[in-house]
């Protein structure tokens, strides 16, 4: 279905448009005198079959209502397709000015759950697919010193939420989203939705959550998301229309929850507390003078300082002739340092052996393929030291090669992050799958080389995993990520080996820890820092001027 679209008609593109929050979007963008371009390849919701041509299509129901519109079978995982297609259009039409990226999948993944080739599907649509879209729109767009592109993430990459690839890629489009938009060019407005409403994803993941073939509406709660209480689809038209439009320059580089009659900030990362570790007399006794302030911010998630001053004479003090610390059992632990980082690694052992940890040194490049080989790895480890109670996973995060600044090196060094994301997932899977099958406690510490952008977002979804590790598992597995920054191989050891050995690995389970030159920090997750209720779907003539309030408020604060 298409008709044509004149040099002064605005041209958006809606990926997933053929049905659920991208129609209803598209279809919004159509009355307002959009030529609206719905791309959809129309598979079911866990995207394994093609669905039946359907008698009305969302690109058919904008003509028949007197709009312009044409659809498209491309799916955004194809690169190629995706380039193409919006080249084709700018020919065409002379203009791209817009893409709203819905597109996605779901399928029954977890931190303990979910076959290999389900956890890359899903990253593939939700995290490749914004990333190919980026990367062909934003060359155009920059061109033509104009544009807006809208990401979708999700309340499950934010909040803490056992979903797994979906949680992870989530996060990471969030991620993205904040540094595309700060580094987007002059003209360009890059901003993310995180959209809640009764679409055949969510009903198709609580039913799943709730051990039931079909999700209802009857007021049934699951996962914290109550089906009776979620807004229709259409209800998010005119939001998703707002965002996309030419006045709204002045948003950019924001994550904005969306509910149909409420729209929310939701605030990226930020440092909680901040801990310096350069010339310390003992860097060791540092991190254990601090341990309960950490402790104490990450279960509030906000600092416990700013009233008297704290830990006045930490830094000078040291440790030596102190009993060694010991393991998580109270006795001494049996430690896995997996890594492709050989300086690091040694590093690691080293603070290890001298607080008597026995421990198993294996390099990435020896151990097999996906989750099997995760598994095996762990398994010959734990016969080899006849226990395991821990896995210390530090691998690398490739460099780009590509010279300037701005969005184009933050896209290339986002390149590979599915495979690095599904890389990193496969040890906690390994970790869940031995912890169920031994009934022992263990800890994983996943060290994320995040010296790069994509490092960053590599690091965000390795934090939002995390979080789920202790309920998925029965309290079994307590995970830590922690983003290294800068800083030297020795304080990243010191580090691991403080959350290996004795209670911090516990006490920390689900933070994202930071270490960068000179010192150590624990990072928020992101949460909404302010909110307008207004009763939808309309947004009420004052609405900019009150989002411009509490975007401002928060950049005001960063």
């Amino acid at each position: 279905m298409s008709t044509g679209a004149s040099s002064e008609r605005r041209v958006v593109v809606v990926t997933g448009g053929g049905g659920g929050i991208g129609a209803a979007i598209a279809e919004d963008l159509g009355r307002r005198g959009a030529f609206v371009v719905t791309v959809d390849p129309l598979v079911s919701v866990d995207g394994s079959e093609q669905l039946p041509a359907a008698e009305e299509t969302t690109a058919g129901r904008i003509v028949a209502a007197g709009g312009a519109a044409q659809a498209s079978s491309a799916s955004v995982t194809d690169r190629d397709a995706i380039h193409a297609l919006f080249v084709d259009l700018v020919e065409a039409h002379g203009r791209l000015d817009a893409v709203v990226n819905v597109a996605g999948i779901t399928r029954p993944t977890g931190f303990a759950k979910g076959t290999e080739e389900d956890w890359a599907a899903v990253l593939s649509v939700h995290l490749d697919g914004y990333r190919n879209v980026l990367e062909a729109a934003l060359p155009i767009m920059a061109a033509a010193g104009r544009g807006h592109i809208v990401g979708v993430t999700s309340g499950s990459g934010w909040r803490a939420a056992d979903a797994g690839a979906y949680s992870c890629a989530k996060r990471a489009v969030a991620s993205l989203t904040w540094q595309v938009g700060r580094a987007a060019p002059p003209g360009v407005v890059v901003n993310a939705i995180s959209p809640i409403a009764v679409t055949r994803m969510v009903t198709a993941a609580l039913a799943r959550a709730a051990g039931t073939g079909a999700g209802g509406r009857g007021g049934a709660a699951t996962g914290g998301l109550s089906l009776g209480s979620m807004p229709e689809p259409a209800q998010l038209g005119p939001f998703g229309s707002y965002l996309v439009g030419p006045g709204l320059q002045w948003c950019r580089g924001q994550v904005l929850f969306a509910g149909g009659s409420e729209v929310a900030v939701v605030e990226p990362p930020r440092l909680l507390e901040v801990i310096r570790t350069s010339d310390a007399g003992s860097v060791t006794h540092v991190l254990a003078a601090t341990a309960d302030a950490l402790a104490q911010a990450e279960a509030q998630q906000a600092t416990s300082g700013a009233a008297n001053p704290r830990f006045p004479a930490i830094f000078d003090e040291s440790t030596d002739g102190d009993d060694p610390p010991t393991g998580p059992s109270g006795g001494t632990a049996t430690v896995m340092v997996v890594t492709d980082r050989p300086e690091l690694g040694e590093a690691i052992v080293e603070r290890l052996d001298a607080a008597g940890v026995a421990t198993a040194l294996v390099a990435l490049a020896e151990v097999g393929p996906g989750f099997e080989g995760a598994r095996a790895a762990l398994d010959a480890a734990a016969e080899g030291q006849g226990s395991l109670d821990a896995v210390v996973l530090a691998a690398s995060t490739p460099a780009t090669s590509i010279a300037t600044d701005g969005w184009a090196r933050v896209l290339a060094e986002h390149e590979g992050i599915v495979r690095q994301i599904h890389a990193d997932a496969v040890w906690a899977r390994a970790v869940a799958d031995r912890a169920a099958a031994t009934g022992e406690p263990i800890r994983l510490v996943t060290l994320v080389d995040a010296a790069t952008a994509g490092g960053q977002s590599r690091a965000q979804a390795a934090a939002q995993l995390s979080r789920a590790a202790r309920r998925a598992t029965g309290d079994l597995v307590s995970a830590i990520a922690v983003s290294i920054e800068g800083g030297d191989p020795s304080t990243v050891a010191d580090l691991a080996t403080h959350l290996v050995v004795g209670d911090a690995g516990t006490a920390l389970a689900g933070a994202e820890l930071v270490v960068a030159g000179g010192w150590v920090g624990l990072r928020s997750h992101p949460r909404p820092s302010g909110s307008i209720v207004f009763g939808g779907p309309p947004l009420p003539p004052w609405f900019d001027d009150a989002l411009r309030a509490l975007v401002g408020a928060r950049e005001e604060m960063r």
